[in-house]
């Protein structure tokens, strides 16, 4: 406990960050330079990334405006490159911009829809991401994710990165408090998710990433399935010279005691790209293969160690057809093989399972000019495999103080889903203004299979007395099958250079739930003073989940037969018999048209946000905002009691469930040279809603003991959360990459012997979090075309104490103790550039 004493308060590491933001951004007693950006109407067009170039070395950087505008101050006179990008836009390269004494300070750049590939230019950004005035999001820059401590490998790694993202306790990834099956991940337009959990599976490698942005409230009419959030991710695209990086070549052992104690993870990533046709076809790969051993800290050495193993390739193929079209192909694949998932301190190695997974998806995407608009048809095809399986047959042995035997749950399917999207975006219509209109259709045809087995599991109090009996029979295999259609039209209108208007309307239908639903949207971006760079943003929606397959296989799943046992071992009720079935909803919703049937599941969220944007200076960006979602309809699952003539109760998958979210959120960004910023952000939120989801019980890890059904905090509610990082430069050529977390802690729930809910659940919480770690780095030229990069990271510098576990049952004679803390701790590694 003494650790949490150690070390700087949370404002000094936040004063540290803003220091390094002023010195790094001071500018310069020099002229400024002006620059304006206009469309082919002459409109402004905000959030251009601009630099000044002098050669290979970045001068200055900055983005546009609400106006369009960027200063730059203090440019020294000489001859520069400028250069300007924007999603969806195409890029502008100066080469002659001469800063004489005697040459103009102000300059005005025409930016284009990017519709043409031409074969002397370089193919990157054509796809046309998400990107609305409305509702902007918050992004991670890929190549500043790539150099911060934690070296995130994927995208699932960097998004916690993100404000609104964490990582729950049991390790998956969080959006506006709510499940992975509840969000979006879609990567070059593809839905990417396990068809059957709505997961998101192992994602694509951050080296193969350009962009990363998450939505909470995408207001535009082309982006559904989904009620909590959308993760969008653009890959990279080769360029006109071949360029490689390896990272990580060599693995790192473990040392104890000054003794070598085996490997402790290796993890080359290769990340290639290059043309193999000049001018015409382009290719990238990010490749990485990796073993880790990742130690539990409330576990003894060695039975403390999850093993993760696999492969994860992310190929890209970019062909300019002509000026007019650009197709792109990508393949993922990504097989993995892990070793004692979710163990713990209360679940030993024999108690947890293993799994092998294999995620692959195929996609190809046409983009062509056409009658001054963008025609695009993408093409998808995914298929995730999972088998799950435990150390031995033995029961699941739960006690208040831990548990003993095996793993209860085995599985083994596989589903896969074929999906088509095609679209067209109309060139801009001059009417009251400018609209920008875009429609399109989605149909996607999913199928899974599998069974699932499952073992008894005996529930001991804590003098290792049997209290209850939890056996299972039945279950058999299924095979599912699911068509989607989705319509959608949206209008992008400017009605001036200082207010633009989103309006839309999308409809779903999924064949599985036998529901048609309605989602209009609605969003607003204004610009109330002409000189001051302010935004106002506000938008409403309706949002709908897609039902995972998973769903509708529950009623092939094991029964569950229920033992009570007395303290003389007799039986004291029971047994009791629990069928699986699928419920109905019987509330109306005026957006969703379905007949009363079993499994006629439509969650969806009713939600709003509000922003208000304003740049402080050419280098910092400050915005804040509020959103509210209130979701209904959601799927959880209950339990009817038995019926006391029969014995035969069940357990029922409800479309009863419902959820309220609200977010208060602060960000200031200041942008350096190059790519290099700071991020600051803090969230206040408030999540409550019903427990039992449904994920909880059906998906590839489903939890031993259902409890009953409460609404009240969200195992992920989170009141505060401040997180800083960035990338600085230091003299010498160093680099240090901060990061700095302090939040709240998760709540907690108390059981007792016989597992049940003690008092209200998840109102107390563990103690409050808070973390920095750093990165210094230095790159060494070892000759023209070959650099290496060092580099020494440091975790949890200030030592605080951040119990990673808590003995929760009131039976257990260590009720109350937090535990599991992971100290200060340092690595160094070192990376290849080609």
């Amino acid at each position: 406990m003494d650790g949490a004493r150690i070390g700087p308060r949370p404002g000094m590491a936040v004063l540290l960050l803003l220091q390094a933001a002023a010195l790094a951004a001071s500018p310069a007693p020099a002229p400024d330079l002006e620059v304006l950006v206009v469309n082919q109407a002459k409109q402004p067009v905000g959030g251009v990334r601009l630099q000044i170039k002098a050669g290979q070395a970045v001068i200055a950087s900055a983005e546009t405006d609400a106006q369009g505008r960027a200063v730059f101050p203090g440019v020294k006179p000489a001859r520069y490159q400028l250069t300007a990008a924007k999603d969806g836009l195409e890029p502008i390269q100066q080469n002659d911009l001469d800063l004489s004494p005697e040459s103009s300070t102000s300059i005005e750049l025409t930016m284009i829809p990017a519709l043409a590939r031409r074969e002397s230019i370089e193919v990157k950004g054509a796809l046309v991401p998400v990107d609305q005035g409305s509702s902007p999001p918050n992004s991670l820059p890929a190549e500043t994710a790539r150099e911060l401590p934690g070296r995130p490998a994927t995208v699932a790694d960097a998004l916690p990165l993100i404000p609104g993202v964490v990582r729950s306790p049991a390790g998956g990834l969080v959006i506006s408090a709510a499940g992975e099956h509840r969000s979006a991940l879609i990567v070059n337009s593809a839905d990417v998710t396990d068809p059957a959990t709505g997961q998101f599976g192992l994602t694509v490698p951050i080296d193969s990433v350009e962009t990363l942005n998450v939505y909470q409230t995408p207001f535009l009419a082309e982006y559904g399935r989904f009620s909590a959030g959308l993760v969008s991710v653009e890959t990279r695209r080769g360029g006109e010279k071949w360029k490689w990086e390896l990272n990580d070549p060599f693995p790192e052992f473990r040392i104890r005691s000054y003794r070598l104690r085996g490997l402790r993870d290796a993890t080359p990533r290769l990340n290639a790209e290059g043309p193999l046709i000049p001018g015409k076809l382009y290719f990238s790969e990010g490749f990485e293969y990796a073993i880790r051993k990742i130690p539990v800290y409330t576990l003894p050495f060695p039975n403390n160690q999850k093993k993760q193993e696999g492969l994860n390739s992310f190929a890209q193929f970019d062909w300019v057809a002509s000026d007019r079209q650009l197709v792109t192909a990508t393949v993922h694949v990504a097989p993995q093989r892990l070793g004692f998932v979710n163990m713990n301190y209360f679940n030993p190695p024999a108690t947890s399972p293993d799994a092998g997974t294999h995620n692959y998806t195929a996609t190809v995407a046409d983009r062509l000019s056409l009658a001054g608009g963008l025609l695009e048809n993408t093409f998808s095809v995914t298929r995730f495999d999972a088998r799950v399986w435990g150390q031995g047959s033995q029961d699941l042995v739960v006690t208040p103080s831990g548990n003993s035997g095996n793993y209860f749950a085995q599985q083994d399917r596989d589903a896969s889903r074929l999906g088509w999207s095609p679209s067209f975006a109309l060139a801009p219509i001059e009417a009251a203004g400018t609209h920008n209109v875009k429609a399109g259709f989605y149909f996607a045809r999913s199928s899974g299979q599998g069974q699932v087995g499952e073992h008894p599991i005996d529930i001991l109090d804590s003098s290792n007395q049997l209290l209850e009996r939890i056996a299972f029979t039945g279950g058999q295999p299924f095979r599912m099958a699911d068509q989607e259609y989705a319509i959608f039209s949206q209008d992008h209108w400017n009605l001036s250079p200082r207010l633009s208007l989103d309006l839309g309307i999308r409809t779903e239908s999924q064949e599985v739930s036998e529901s048609f639903r309605v989602a209009p949207r609605a969003g607003i971006a204004w610009s109330p003073f002409a000189n001051q760079g302010t935004v106002v943003r506000a938008g409403f929606g309706w949002f709908y989940d897609r039902v995972p397959l998973n769903v509708y296989s529950f009623d092939s799943y094991p029964r569950q037969l229920v033992t009570m046992f007395g303290p003389a071992g007799e039986i004291a009720a029971g047994p009791f018999l629990y069928l699986n079935g699928l419920g109905q909803v019987s509330a109306r919703f005026p957006f969703v048209f379905q007949e009363p049937a079993a499994g006629n599941f439509s969650p969806r969220s009713a939600s709003g946000s509000v922003q208000v944007e304003q740049p402080v200076a050419h280098f910092l960006k400050l915005r804040v905002g509020y959103m509210q979602s209130q979701a209904d309809g959601l799927i959880v699952l209950n339990t009817v009691a038995p019926d006391p003539a029969t014995g035969v109760g069940a357990h029922s998958l409800s479309g009863a469930g419902q959820s309220r979210y609200r977010q208060f959120e602060a960000t200031a960004r200041v942008r350096l040279d190059g790519n290099r910023q700071l991020s600051f952000s803090y969230v206040r939120s408030r999540a409550r809603g019903d427990l039992n989801d449904f994920g909880n019980y059906l998906g590839s890890f489903p939890v031993p003991i259902l409890h009953a059904n409460q609404f009240g905090n969200l195992p992920t509610d989170l009141p505060n959360r401040f997180l800083a990082w960035g990338v600085v430069q230091l003299p010498l050529g160093f680099r240090i990459a901060p990061v700095f977390e302090y939040r709240s802690g998760f709540p907690y729930i108390a059981t007792d012997a016989l597992q049940n809910y003690v008092g209200v659940p998840n109102l107390n919480r563990f103690p409050h979090f808070l973390s920095l770690d750093s990165r210094l780095s230095k790159d060494f030229k070892v000759n023209p075309k070959y650099s290496v990069r060092l580099s020494v990271s440091g975790y949890n510098l200030t030592n605080h104490f951040n119990p990673e576990a808590f003995h929760g049952n009131v039976a257990d004679p260590a009720y109350g103790l937090f535990f599991g803390q992971r100290g200060r701790r340092f690595t160094a590694d070192f990376d290849v550039l080609f």
